[in-house]
């Protein structure tokens, strides 16, 4: 036992059990009513309804707009290539036809 300024007799820590609050905590944490604890679970609860009503996205609408803009893209760029070889098509039968115009 030891005796501080004071007067005061108290034993040293090691003798008690008390003096490690890191296992109170986690279960003082886990007993405490939190925002975080219930806001998840409301939504665990009412996610699929705010989904729909939100009109958000999931992972796979997200994934079927993805591989859906990818299709476009590509047939976008095979459009673009073929609008250049009409162009060209078009290009040389204009000079064809006025090759003919004068030589009426």
């Amino acid at each position: 036992m030891y005796q501080a300024e004071t007067g005061y007799s108290f034993e040293p820590a090691e003798k008690h059990k008390w003096y490690d609050f890191s296992g109170f905590t986690s279960r003082v944490e886990e007993r405490m009513p939190s925002l975080d604890k219930s806001l998840d679970r409301y939504f665990d609860q009412y996610m699929e309804s705010i989904v729909q009503e939100w009109e958000l996205l999931t992972e796979y609408d997200l994934n079927s707009m993805e591989a859906r803009l990818k299709r476009i893209t590509e047939e976008i760029g095979k459009l673009e290539s073929g609008h250049a070889t009409l162009k060209e098509k078009a290009h040389v039968l204009d000079d064809s036809l006025h090759a003919l115009e004068v030589r009426r």
